[in-house]
């Protein structure tokens, strides 16, 4: 094993480079931006119910129902729930997001299954948390019919 002895120079640059690299991490870790420096963009309730129109008019996905469905309307629905995640009202943009989840496994689910909506329905239900799942397509319903349109499913007497 060979010892390496720096000269004195040698030392003092490692030094500079430290104090230089903690003085940086220190600045770095303290510039946060000031709570108003941060936009948020305002909810628009107009824009989000004609969003809320075109996720109700996929209902039959979401409620399970698939009632004519096909691939197409399952793409469809996704990229209204991708829109709708930038829109919704901030307490249902997770909401909106796990239904997005829910459409893609479905969409995946449909190529594995040779088009068999029905079967890939019931993949995708188990490979997600159908209690959240069920959570978030009652509290999206409850905003859309909020908007005046029809609900994500079905009441059951």
């Amino acid at each position: 094993m060979t010892l390496v002895n720096f000269t004195l120079r040698q030392w003092g640059v490692i030094a500079a480079l430290s104090a230089a690299f903690i003085v940086a991490a220190i600045v770095v870790s303290n510039d946060s931006l000031p709570p108003e420096a941060v936009e948020v963009e305002a909810f628009d309730e107009i824009v989000w119910c004609e969003t809320a129109n075109a996720i109700s008019t996929w209902r039959s996905i979401l409620d399970g129902s698939v009632d004519g469905d096909t691939l197409d309307d399952i793409v469809n629905l996704q990229t209204t729930l991708d829109e709708a995640r930038a829109i919704a009202p901030a307490e249902l943009r997770t909401d909106v997001a796990r239904l997005f989840d829910f459409a893609l496994l479905t969409i995946q689910a449909v190529e594995r299954a040779d088009g068999d909506l029905a079967i890939a329905l019931l993949d995708a239900q188990s490979n997600t948390d159908q209690v959240r799942v069920q959570q978030a397509i009652t509290a999206v319903s409850s905003s859309v019919e909020s908007c005046g349109h029809p609900p994500l499913t079905t009441p059951t007497a």
